[in-house]
């Protein structure tokens, strides 16, 4: 059995340590300051001498399984055993930031069914199926309240019973002694995981979105370094926009709402003329075709544009390609197979319903346009 030194000081770094077995998995340790996967805290990971751990996770007897890199130490090596302390730091301040979030959405009346510490954010499924924003960003403000008020962080092992009689937020999940983890008088919750010792540690929290999972709502979290980073990137986004827009930052949604509205009507009219064209193009083209034949040709236009050029009752049929392969055939679905057939050496793709197909086709578009007029009006 690994002697758990995480347990009695999250912040120690690293220990000398001896290999005790070695499996297909990884290697168990005598002593260990590296914290196994759990409770939605990613494993440790580091070096044991000049082997590096990239993940710790607990095996089938619930001890601390170091997994290696490539080869594996023997069997009663003894090296020195030093975590990535910036990845363990940055989880320690992540699973505090959680405990004092789950605190505050419970005295909110919000209870939490599962956690994940991710490495870009922290989610939370709640137990309501539905919260306010207002709600949301009240906890947030409580949050960093605590987080200024520099509140301290203990993990205390207590008896079972000791730990009920504390009537904690969350039920107990393990039998025995207990380790409860306290928030000075915001919280206490059983939990193995590490913590840092002050809630000034976590620097800030920010929501900054929710979903809905499994008929709960999710709310999505960055904390510490984290949430540094989004706050300025937000900010270097709104400075950006605001320059694009020739807008305050404070009137890029009015500038915003004003192109796009502009964009819409600016579509419309580009729209209106591409069919304008495609009927305009279609009627030379028919005039230059024998009667009962297939018009078949090839067009800079956007394809999209013959869609109303021909109705679905339109006996005509009107073969079309544009300049990227994409192609429009209006007839009978008979028309079309046999087109695909007859053309297969070009890899027409698609299909349609009615009289209206759609697709793609390759190679020399030219010769295609030639083909199909052979097979189309014999």
């Amino acid at each position: 059995m690994s002697d758990k030194l995480y347990y009695s000081d999250g912040y120690l770094r690293e220990t000398e340590a001896t290999v005790i077995a070695v499996g297909d998995r990884g290697i168990k340790l005598d002593c260990t300051v590296f914290y196994p996967e759990a409770g939605g805290q990613p494993g440790d990971r580091g070096f044991f001498g000049d082997f590096r751990i990239v993940d710790t996770v607990k095996d089938d007897d619930g001890e601390p399984l170091h997994i290696i890199d490539g080869d594996k130490p023997a069997v009663g090596t003894k090296a020195l055993l030093s975590l990535d302390w910036d990845h363990r730091y940055a989880y320690m301040k992540a699973h505090s930031a959680q405990h004092l979030l789950s605190a505050i959405l419970f005295r909110h009346g919000i209870g939490t069914v599962s956690v994940h510490l991710g490495e870009s954010f922290i989610s939370i499924e709640s137990d309501a199926d539905s919260i306010d924003e207002d709600v949301l960003l009240s906890v947030e403000d409580e949050a960093n309240e605590a987080i200024r008020d520099g509140r301290r962080i203990e993990q205390r092992e207590m008896s079972h019973e000791d730990a009920e009689a504390l009537h904690m937020r969350r039920s107990i999940k393990v039998s025995g002694p207990v380790k409860v983890v306290f928030i000075d008088g915001l919280d206490a919750v059983a939990c193995g995981g590490v913590h840092v010792r002050s809630t000034c540690e976590i620097g800030e929290i920010q929501h900054f979105g929710s979903e809905k999972i499994r008929g709960h709502v999710r709310t999505m979290w960055k904390c510490a370094d984290l949430s540094v980073a989004y706050r300025r990137g937000n900010r270097r986004i709104v400075s950006e926009l605001s320059a694009l827009l020739s807008a305050e930052p404070d009137g890029i949604v009015e500038a915003a709402e004003k192109l796009s509205s502009e964009n819409a009507e600016l579509r419309r009219s580009v729209k209106n003329m591409g069919k304008k064209a495609a009927f305009l193009e279609y009627s030379l083209r028919k005039m230059s075709s024998k009667p009962g034949e297939a018009t078949i040709f090839m067009t800079d236009l956007d394809i999209s544009f013959f869609d109303e050029v021909l109705g679905e009752d339109d006996e005509d049929v009107l073969f079309v390609v544009d300049g990227n392969g994409r192609f429009m055939f209006h007839g009978a679905e008979e028309g079309f197979r046999t087109l695909k057939a007859g053309l297969s050496a070009y890899s027409i793709r698609g299909g349609g319903r009615g009289r209206f197909f759609r697709g793609s086709a390759s190679g020399d578009v030219h010769s295609m346009i030639k083909e199909a007029g052979v097979l189309l009006n014999g």
